[in-house]
């Protein structure tokens, strides 16, 4: 809801407000797209996905913007005619138009209690399970309140809606992430789960940062690099840790006016800390990105529950920072990064002094892999051809149901 209502005024609607606003908003103002490309194709495909990108198009703020597009056009390319709803409408629907739903929300879900003739459904899932994530989340909440004795359940990735009908019923799941990701599914799901990269925006070329950069200086600077939810991305861990670290720089790019209890909970380590640099929200394309990551070696991300962390991505495949992350950022597993065994202090401060016994040399080393290799394995077009093989697997082997 933040896009819409501004933050002096955020706080004071209350929250069932802002639902049934946003409710209207998606029902009346962001219709349905229908037949995206304009084709006449027989068969057709719902995308119950976020909608905006149809119509305003791509923004560098998250890269599913892009990759929604993409999504749209390995359907075209496949023979489908391509209507997309955003995932929070609740109009209606005719499901009869349709032989594939693809993606989340309530289109999908709703289309269970509608539908007259057999579809083909596929699951997208950009995170966690979100049983998973929810017990993740509000356990590290919990955790805070313990040390601070405040309450920030603004800080957490809460999600209100279980929807278990579409990770239960669906015929597949294709997920971004690694394979900690694809296990928080398979709990519940029995079927087939594919595992899909995010994608990157290219902003910077990473040779040049990579031949410009001073390593043995940049071992001691490392990048939190984030959006919403500052506890469940691990940001109060860090931040504990690095105040009594004054050797070694943090800096923190990401959106901390948007959580103001845990700003003023924080403050005097976001602010008043030698060693650690509070940016706000910092845009790929600014100077400002690109100086720090310049000055950087490593991008530190203790997250509780991720998809694949995106912003992680887009730091090394622009600069090659070495990620040091946890399993459940989603990051898959590689010969650069560094893991960090669980989303606490202990695990975080061990992880720390592993990337301190890099040389200058092995950091630039790994830097230089980790950019070429991410670049290369997070492309667009790595996406759309992982994509575009996924469906053709999922479409061949799906047999309708036979009534008895």
């Amino acid at each position: 809801m933040r896009e819409y209502i501004p933050e002096c005024v955020k706080d004071m609607v209350p929250e069932n407000v802002r639902e049934t606003l946003m409710d209207i908003k998606v029902s009346f103002l962001d219709r349905p797209v229908r037949n995206f490309f304009k084709r006449d194709y027989p068969k057709c495909v719902l995308i119950s996905y976020i909608a905006f990108p149809f119509r305003k198009g791509i923004k560098l703020s998250h890269t599913n913007t892009r990759e929604s597009i993409e999504i749209a056009r390995v359907f075209d390319g496949l023979g489908f005619r391509v209507d997309v709803a955003d995932y929070r409408f609740r109009g209606a629907l005719d499901y009869s138009r349709y032989d594939v739903i693809f993606g989340f929300g309530e289109p999908l879900i709703r289309s269970y209690y509608k539908r007259n003739n057999d579809i083909l459904t596929i699951f997208y899932g950009t995170g966690m399970h979100v049983c998973h994530q929810n017990h993740a989340t509000l356990k590290r909440i919990e955790e805070v309140y313990h040390k601070k004795g405040v309450w920030l359940l603004e800080s957490g990735r809460i999600v209100d809606k279980s929807w278990s009908v579409q990770t239960t019923l669906a015929d597949a799941i294709i997920t971004l992430g690694n394979e900690v990701v694809a296990g928080s599914y398979r709990k519940y799901f029995r079927k087939k789960i594919y595992l899909m990269p995010v994608t990157y925006y290219k902003i910077v070329d990473f040779r040049e940062v990579v031949r410009g950069k001073d390593f043995s200086e940049a071992r001691k600077h490392y990048l939190w690099f984030g959006s919403s939810g500052l506890i469940h991305k691990g940001l109060d861990l860090l931040l504990e840790i690095f105040k009594q670290l004054p050797e070694r720089h943090l800096h923190i790019c990401g959106p901390i006016d948007r959580e103001p209890k845990f700003k003023r909970c924080y403050s005097k380590e976001l602010y008043g800390t030698g060693n650690i640099h509070t940016y706000g929200f910092v845009d790929l394309s600014t100077r400002l990105f690109k100086k720090l990551v310049k000055r950087c070696g490593f991008v530190i991300f203790p997250s509780c529950s991720e998809g694949e962390a995106s912003s992680v991505i887009n730091v090394m495949a622009n600069a090659g920072l070495i990620p040091i992350v946890t399993r459940e950022s989603g990051i898959p597993g590689n010969g650069f990064g560094i893991r960090i065994q669980a989303a606490n202090e202990a695990s975080i401060r061990q992880a720390l002094d592993e990337a301190m016994l890099l040389s200058p040399r092995q950091l630039e080393e790994r830097s230089y892999a980790c950019a070429v290799e991410t670049s290369l394995s997070h492309s667009l077009d790595a996406f759309s051809e992982k994509l575009k093989s996924t469906l053709r697997t999922i479409l061949d082997e799906w047999r309708p149901h036979s009534p008895v």
